[in-house]
């Protein structure tokens, strides 16, 4: 299982009021431990700073080293890529996990000397994971930089709510519909014939366009049938469930799919049961997932999670069909 405490997401911290003040600096060194910002159950944005202009760090690696233990046998040392106008630099760590105290400290390094900065530690989050969700760790980080967790149902969206067993296929849905139906086509679908689309279009040539790229809570049906926070996990949340995450295929209780597992050892099982057109079954050992992102390059296809034995992918389906929901929530 890949560790995924060594994966991260390096960005800039761009803030427009004045810098902050750190609290000591590393007579010695070029850099001094910032603080630990933005911390949820799996991740946090480590920070340090510059004691000199970036223009003058030249060929000295800086960064931030972390580890679970204070004494960093088995630290992480992560270089900075990026320094924002204040001089701060800082990556948002991913993979780490919750209820957990971890140990950090600036650094320069220059060939084989290397100068640190004062150690300082963060705790995790509890896990705040709902009844019916699993938590795999998996971490999405907004556009604005915060990251957050994303918590996975333990099985398929049916007409009823969650499917009782992970291997239960549950209902299948075409694409912004909230109710399953006895035939999938262009024919019966609610938004549009194929041709033309009355929403989620971004494209003149298929009608007025609206913009709308991701599905309305409303035409979401995990929100609609289960209420609260529950939401379809957009494409780029599948991507994240496929990076973070190891899967294996595997048969379980005689029903073939992925099982996908987080490196705190929990898992869940995503059973490979097709999908409708017509009202017929295809694909009936492959699995697709429907996201609620709209595929923009034509508006009348939607993104999916697609996998089958040794592959697991995300590509595009055309919104008619009916395919199945895992749903997620914050």
């Amino acid at each position: 299982m890949k560790n995924y405490l060594s994966i991260l997401l390096a960005f800039a911290l761009l803030f427009s009021g004045a810098a902050c003040t750190p609290e000591q600096k590393d007579p010695e060194g070029l850099t001094t431990t910032g603080e630990a910002l933005d911390i949820t159950e799996h991740s946090a944005t480590l920070t340090g700073y510059l004691n000199i202009s970036p223009q003058k760090v030249g060929n000295t690696m800086v960064g931030i080293m972390y580890d679970k233990d204070p004494s960093f046998e088995n630290g992480q040392k992560i270089r900075a890529k990026w320094v924002d106008k204040n001089n701060m630099f800082g990556f948002t760590v991913i993979g780490l996990d919750s209820s957990t105290t971890y140990y950090y400290k600036s650094y320069d390094q220059y060939g084989v000397d290397i100068n640190f900065g004062a150690v300082k530690s963060f705790t995790t989050k509890d896990s705040q994971c709902p009844e019916g969700a699993v938590d795999l760790g998996v971490v999405v980080i907004r556009e604005d930089g915060t990251a957050y967790t994303l918590y996975w149902a333990k099985s398929n969206l049916s007409a009823d709510g969650l499917c009782a067993n992970p291997e239960d296929a549950g209902d299948y849905y075409a694409w912004g519909e909230t109710e399953p139906k006895s035939s999938y086509s262009w024919a019966t679908y609610k938004f549009g014939n194929g041709e033309e689309f009355t929403k989620y279009n971004t494209t003149t040539t298929y009608g007025p366009i609206d913009h709308r790229t991701v599905l309305d809570l409303s035409d979401d049906a995990a929100r609609a049938t289960l209420g609260g926070k529950w939401r379809m996990p957009t494409e780029e949340e599948w991507e994240a469930l496929r990076t973070q995450c190891s899967s294996s295929w595997r048969i379980q209780n005689g029903v073939k799919g992925q099982l996908v597992t987080a490196s705190n050892g929990n898992s869940i099982f995503l059973p490979a049961v097709g999908y409708r057109y017509g009202s017929n079954l295809n694909e009936a050992e492959r699995g697709s997932y429907w996201s609620s992102s709209l595929y923009t390059v034509y508006p009348g296809e939607a993104w999916r999670m697609y996998f089958y034995s040794g592959f697991i992918f995300t590509d595009s389906s055309d919104r008619d069909r009916g395919l199945l929901i895992r749903p997620v929530t914050e």
